[in-house]
């Protein structure tokens, strides 16, 4: 065989065998998603939960500033797929922030602050909820293109979301000033 020609067949089969390598390792990471999935949302959510705990400590010290930044960057906002049982300590978790978040307002506005986004935060957040037990009940009857859509609906809640949070901390942080000049 002449020089170039073996060459040629040398770079197929290292194309060839790059694509069998990538093809087998695709598939053991998607082997262990599958079986130790739930175990990385679960870490995920701990490392959110330990920032309201960190929050939590800035309360307690008075840094009423500090624990609302600190609050507004521990939503846990990421979607669920593997592991459902956390849905209900994720909306636990939720209901404990937004009642720290009212908690921190009123101390700031001496009793008298005005939340008109809590509500909607809560409502968006519940719906999340629904969304995600919608996914795991379409998950087991195997509904792909229904997934898909789901998929989508978690990302368009996801920045409503963000907006209404947003939205929210803006509130608690005017709260004071709202008090002080009436």
């Amino acid at each position: 065989m002449p020089q170039p020609a073996l060459a040629l067949l040398g770079v197929v089969l290292l194309v060839v065998a790059l694509g069998v390598v990538i093809y087998l390792v695709s598939l053991m990471i998607s082997a262990l998603m599958r079986s130790f999935g739930g175990v990385f949302e679960q870490a995920m959510f701990h490392r959110y939960s330990l920032r309201c705990g960190h929050g939590d400590e800035l309360l307690e010290k008075g840094d009423l500033a500090g624990a609302v930044r600190v609050f507004a960057e521990a939503f846990f906002l990421k979607p669920v797929r593997r592991e459902s049982s956390l849905l209900s300590e994720i909306a636990n978790y939720h209901t404990g922030l937004l009642s720290r978040l009212l908690t921190i307002a009123d101390e700031m506005g001496k009793g008298r602050a005005r939340l008109p986004s809590l509500a909607d935060t809560d409502r968006l957040l519940a719906e999340r909820l629904e969304i995600h037990l919608d996914y795991f009940r379409t998950l087991k009857r195997g509904e792909t293109q229904h997934l898909r859509e789901i998929e989508r609906s978690l990302r368009a809640n996801e920045v409503q979301v963000r907006a209404a949070i947003g939205r929210l901390i803006e509130e608690v942080r005017s709260s004071e000033e709202r008090v002080l000049y009436h």
